[in-house]
């Protein structure tokens, strides 16, 4: 899709990086990919990003051999596990004067947005300390049910913002786009034991897409000898029942295992298609249009 279609006032994503825990690159995740967790929104003509793992690299690439007119980015941070971060320090337009990146993260307890981000930049971890980079980045700690309106007048869009304890550990930031009577939700990092989480639910009724955490199998998460239950994750099959309860339209799984490659990713979206026809594994490098 070429930049001139983008910036008609289309909606589309694309995944830049589709892994939990850390980055796994090599021959058996090549089809799916290796790069930890970015999902990229074009708006009309606003660029979004939702999580900065390590496929936020490539997107800040792009964004420069694409040659954008308009130089701002809003990034959108669900939480702050390392997964979730680790791309901003490597970030393009944080380093290139004339460049306003936004950052959005949750205010969850005991942690601040420009703390975490200070101290993942800070010495002897890093060399380059957030206040010192050459572009503009600007910090907005988001509460809950708070509504970000982004664009013009003609067109719109709003995000909104859900902190929920789907994420038992520290809880999470549920976000749903909207755009010219369409939407996008995305829900990472969530555990829905039954029936899907009822945030994300909510959040979901009626999206053109939702974006959820489906990390595990059945299998793996109520394993006898190393159970995941309570880690902040959820199976597709908790995937797909949050789809139907939400009577969404698609369903990506997202956040993949690390231990999962290509031929299990290939087998879990066949076995995802027969609880939800309407379900994709998120893949590095996939585009979906929807407006």
């Amino acid at each position: 899709m070429g930049l001139a279609e983008a910036e008609s006032g289309q909606l589309w994503l694309r995944f830049w990086g589709v892994r939990g825990s850390y980055p796994t690159p090599g021959r058996t995740t090549v089809r799916t990919g290796g790069n930890s967790v970015c999902m990229e929104v074009r708006a009309g003509n606003l660029r979004l990003a939702f999580d900065a793992g390590t496929g936020l690299i490539a997107m800040g690439n792009d964004l420069f051999q694409q040659g954008v007119a308009r130089k701002s980015v809003h990034i959108f941070l669900s939480h702050y596990h390392h997964d979730h971060i680790e791309g901003l320090r490597f970030f393009r337009p944080v380093y290139e004067r004339g460049w306003r990146t936004t950052v959005y993260g949750p205010a969850l307890p005991a942690v601040t947005l420009p703390r975490v981000l200070a101290q993942s930049m800070a010495r002897p971890f890093f060399p380059v300390g957030l206040d010192e980079l050459p572009g503009r980045v600007q910090l907005r700690t988001l509460a809950s049910d708070t509504i970000v309106r982004l664009g013009d007048r003609t067109s719109p869009l709003r995000v909104r913002v859900r902190i929920s304890h789907a994420h038992p550990k520290i809880g999470v930031a549920l976000y749903r786009l909207e755009f010219r009577g369409h939407a996008i939700v995305y829900a990472t990092d969530i555990e829905a034991a039954r029936g899907g989480f009822d945030d994300v639910v909510a959040l979901a009724q009626g999206a053109d897409v939702l974006v959820h955490d489906a990390q595990y199998t059945d299998e793996e998460y109520r394993d006898a000898r190393r159970s995941r239950i309570g880690w902040g994750h959820s199976t597709i099959g908790m995937a797909c029942e949050a789809a139907r309860a939400a009577s969404v339209r698609h369903l990506f799984l997202y956040h993949h295992d690390p231990s999962h490659d290509d031929a299990e990713m290939h087998a879990l979206e066949r076995q995802a298609r027969r609880l939800f026809p309407h379900t994709q594994v998120a893949r590095e490098g996939l585009e979906f249009r929807i407006l």
